[in-house]
C-alpha cells in the first residue's frame, strides 16, 4: 500500500470487475483449470491464493476447495490404474509415511492432508493403499479446509483497498496456519506414542 505495488492492487480490483462480467463461466473455467493443475502436480495452495485474489474469499474458497479435491481424486484414480513405480520410489524417500498409510481411515486421511508433503505424492500413495474411494474423498474434503481457508484469506487480503483490511485477513490466515500446525504436531506425537506402546 505504500509502494508502487499499490497500482497493482488497483488494477487487481479492475480485473475482479472484468471477471465478474463472465459470471458462472469464469468460476467453472477456474475450477476446471485448478483441478487439472492439481492432478498434474501443481501445489494447490498458490491456486487458493489466486482464487482468493480473483474471486474474493467466499467464492475463491469454494472454487479452490472443490477444484483441488477433484484434481486430487483424479491423481488418486490414475494411481489406482497405474503409476505405482513412482509412488514406491517416493515412499522410499519418506519412510515415516508408511505407518500412516498402512491403514488409512478417515481420520488418517484428514491428518495426512495437513502434512507439508506435495499433494500429488500423497494422492498417488493413497492410490496404492486399500483406502476406499469415499474415505479418500471425504477425508480430502475435510483435510483441505484449514489450509485452503488460510491461503484463500491471504489471496483475498492482498486485493483489499486498505492496509488495515489486508493485514486483518493475513493475520487471520497466520492464525489458522499456526493452529493447524499445533494440532498436527499434537496428533503426530499421539500417533508415535501409541506405536511405542
Amino acid at each position: 500500500h505504500f509502494t508502487p505495488l499499490k497500482a497493482w492492487l488497483e488494477s487487481g480490483q479492475q480485473w475482479k470487475r472484468y471477471i465478474d462480467e463472465f459470471g458462472l463461466a469464469a468460476h467453472l473455467v477456474f475450477g476446471a483449470a485448478s483441478a487439472l493443475a492439481v492432478m498434474l502436480g501443481t501445489p494447490r495452495l498458490p491456486l487458493c491464493s489466486l482464487a482468493g485474489a480473483v474471486f474474493g474469499f467466499k467464492e475463491g474458497l469454494v472454487i479452490s476447495w472443490l477444484g483441488s479435491t477433484l484434481g486430487s481424486y483424479a491423481s488418486f484414480l490414475l494411481s489406482r490404474w497405474g503409476g505405482r513405480t513412482m509412488a514406491g520410489q517416493r515412499m522410499e524417500r519418506w519412510p515415516w509415511l508408511r505407518p500412516l498409510l498402512s491403514a488409512p481411515s478417515l481420520t488418517r486421511v484428514v491428518l495426512i492432508r495437513q502434512l507439508m508433503v506435495p499433494g500429488v505424492v500423497l494422492n498417488v500413495l493413497f492410490g496404492m493403499t486399500t483406502v476406499r474411494h469415499r474415505t479418500f474423498l471425504i477425508g480430502t474434503l475435510i483435510g483441505y479446509i484449514p489450509l485452503n481457508i488460510a491461503f484463500t484469506l491471504v489471496g483475498s487480503g492482498l486485493g483489499k483497498e486498505t492496509l488495515a483490511e489486508s493485514l486483518k485477513q493475513i493475520l487471520a490466515a497466520l492464525a489458522v496456519v499456526n493452529l493447524v500446525a499445533w494440532l498436527v504436531l499434537k496428533m503426530v506425537r499421539r500417533h508415535r506414542a501409541s506405536r511405542l506402546k
